[in-house]
C-alpha cells in the first residue's frame, strides 16, 4: 500500500485519487506535473535563471555522452519513479548510462536515472532539497546534484556503499569531479555566470576536460 504525505500548501493540486498510470496518460496540458501517492502536483514556472540554467545543462549533458560513454539525458516534463513505492518526480534534468537504457520507456523512466539534476525554484525549496533528496537517495539515484540560484550553491551528493547520500565537495581549484560520469569535472561556480556556455563553447569544455 502507497504511504501518504501531507502536501505544503503552497503546491497547487490537480488531482487526487489517481493511480500512477492513469496519470501518465492524463493529458495536463502544458502544466509541469509530478504525481505524489495518488495526488497530482502542479509545479508552477519557472524562472530566466532556471530556464538559463537547465537549458545549458542539457546541452552540456549531451555533448558529454556524445563524446563519451554514450547514454540518454532527458528533462522535465519526463516523469521518473525510482521505485513502485515512491512518488513520480519530473526532474530538471536527468541521465541514463547505456547500461540502464532498459529503464526507459514511452513517456517515463521506470527506474533510478544515474544523475538527477534539480534547480531550485522558491516554491521548491523543501521539495529539493529534503523532499527529493531523501527519496533518490531511497530510490538508488547515485549522484544528486542542487542548483540553488536563490543561495548561489550547488550541492553535489553522492550514493555511498551503504545507501546514503554523501556530500562531496569540490576541489582545492573549485572544480567538481563526477563519479558517475568519469572525467565530467566542473567549476561549482559555473552557473552563477552571467551568460552561460551555448553551442560551440559547451562542445569546446566538454572536450577539454575529456582530455585532462
Amino acid at each position: 500500500m502507497e504511504t501518504t504525505r501531507a502536501i505544503p500548501f503552497h503546491e497547487i493540486i490537480l488531482a487526487t485519487d489517481i493511480t500512477y498510470e492513469e496519470f501518465l496518460h492524463t493529458d495536463f496540458g502544458e502544466k509541469r506535473v509530478e504525481w505524489v501517492n495518488g495526488v497530482v502536483i502542479d509545479m508552477g514556472s519557472i524562472s530566466k535563471i532556471h530556464n538559463a540554467i537547465t537549458r545549458f545543462l542539457i546541452a552540456f549533458f549531451e555533448d558529454f555522452l556524445s563524446l563519451s560513454t554514450g547514454g540518454e539525458v532527458f528533462h522535465d516534463p519526463m516523469v521518473m519513479r525510482t521505485r513502485a513505492d515512491l512518488p513520480g518526480r519530473a526532474p530538471d534534468v536527468q541521465v541514463i548510462l547505456p547500461e540502464n537504457t532498459h529503464i526507459i520507456r514511452d513517456n517515463d523512466v521506470a527506474g533510478a536515472a544515474d544523475l538527477v539534476v534539480e534547480v531550485v525554484s522558491p516554491e521548491s525549496i523543501q521539495r529539493d532539497h529534503v523532499d527529493k533528496r531523501r527519496e533518490y537517495q531511497k530510490g538508488g539515484v547515485k549522484e544528486y546534484w542542487v542548483i540553488d540560484p536563490l543561495e548561489r550553491e550547488t550541492i553535489f551528493y553522492q550514493l555511498n556503499a551503504h545507501g546514503i547520500f554523501e556530500t562531496v565537495q569540490p576541489d582545492e581549484q573549485g572544480i567538481y569531479h563526477s563519479r558517475v560520469l568519469t572525467g565530467l569535472q566542473i567549476p561549482a561556480d559555473l552557473f552563477w555566470r552571467d551568460v552561460l556556455p551555448r553551442g560551440a563553447e559547451i562542445t569546446d569544455m566538454v572536450k577539454t576536460m575529456l582530455k585532462s
